[in-house]
């Protein structure tokens, strides 16, 4: 017997489960058995699914921003493309972002068009994250920053998506004194030339879990003999950005149709010098190893030679150079307001969060 009244939603009709008085297995006044359950067709449709109608393809999705993107989008209900190269380890921890089935895996090789334009058939919407900072023995700066975003730009219209979303890194322009701002504002001109009404992110230096600025910087504390001070970099400015703001700001651009064909430049609220980032990085981790100061011309040429065998953390003769400016937003550019309703996270407030790992043993509470 069911003593309740229920409502379970199959497709356009509604099965209602009725009151046992009204009906039961025992049969009705004709002595015929009558139906536990009862269609109703005047039951208007209510939606029980959390789906958003958005099915984003999210390139770079793998890589060290992608879960943040992932999660954040996912969320909200959108049907998220994964396409990746390699094996099921790529992608296996992003499936678990969004609900039962609506992360979905797809093998793509970024130059071949035909791969990109069908990882981004079923989309109304791709994200592009990839970028590098420095060169590999398969892809230059180049290819990563600027081909490969020309090759998903034209795959994806191709494919007949309506919008894209792009992101770039702030430093971006065509007189950058490193390749990584030049190609990284190379790219940003192939995506607009095909969609001119492309949204570009352009974001500061990130930090969050295995990220390349306070991890690395950790690592040289913890396993280097010595700390380099390098000459002309430690009184440069940068306001680093957390990677779930980002995120949320990736997540706004995507349901937000006002932010079509804009140009954001997004920093945290933070703005400290290298020498504050080392002196933070060092309290955190209780670190007590010696610093040594290192004229540029040196450490150029040292890290041109290791950089081509050292893994992490590592320095590249590039990264150097993009170091020696002051990486802040245009005061008169779109900025991270428009985009976030929350505060920027302070880094000086999370930091240990992402390099406990590496603090020496000083207050055994806090290890």
């Amino acid at each position: 017997r069911f003593g309740l009244l229920s409502q379970v939603v199959l497709g356009r009709r509604t099965i209602s489960v009725i009151n046992s008085k009204q009906y039961s297995t025992a049969g009705d006044e004709t002595g015929h058995s009558s139906p536990m359950y009862k269609l109703y067709d005047t039951i208007p449709f209510e939606p029980q699914s959390a789906v958003s109608g958005v099915i984003a393809t999210i390139f770079g999705s793998t890589g060290f921003l992608g879960r943040y993107v992932v999660g954040a989008v996912a969320e909200q209900g959108a049907q998220i493309i994964v396409p990746y190269r390699g094996t099921e380890n790529c992608f296996r921890h992003l499936r678990v972002l969004g609900d039962l089935g609506q992360v979905v895996a797809m093998g793509c090789d970024v130059w071949k068009p035909d791969q990109v334009e069908e990882v981004c058939s079923q989309s109304n919407v791709v994200i592009n994250l990839i970028g590098s900072r420095w060169d590999t023995k398969n892809f230059s700066m180049y290819d990563t920053n600027h081909q490969i975003a020309e090759n998903i730009a034209k795959g994806a219209k191709n494919a007949g998506v309506n919008r894209i979303i792009h992101v770039s890194a702030l430093g971006a322009d065509e007189n950058a004194p490193s390749d990584f701002g030049k190609s990284k504002w190379m790219g940003e001109q192939a995506v607009k030339e095909v969609f001119p009404d492309a949204t570009i992110l352009r974001p500061s230096t990130l930090f969050g879990y295995e990220d390349h600025l306070l991890n690395k910087w950790a690592g040289v504390m913890k396993f280097w003999p010595t700390v380099p001070l390098i000459e002309g970099t430690l009184e440069r400015k940068e306001a680093p950005l957390a990677a779930t703001d980002l995120s949320d700001c990736i997540k706004k651009c995507t349901f937000d149709a006002a932010t079509i064909g804009k140009t954001y430049e997004l920093q945290g609220p933070d703005v400290m010098t290298q020498r504050e980032l080392l002196d933070l990085v060092r309290r955190n981790i209780y670190s007590t190893t010696r610093e040594t100061p290192v004229p540029l011309s040196v450490f150029r040429t040292l890290v041109g030679i290791t950089s081509h065998f050292a893994k992490a953390p590592r320095f590249t003769k590039d990264e150097v150079t993009f170091s020696t400016t002051d990486n802040l937003v245009n005061p008169e550019a779109r900025d991270i307001s428009e985009l976030l309703d929350t505060d920027p996270i302070k880094m000086s407030a999370v930091a240990i969060r992402f390099i406990r790992h590496f603090r020496n043993p000083e207050f055994i509470h806090e290890l």
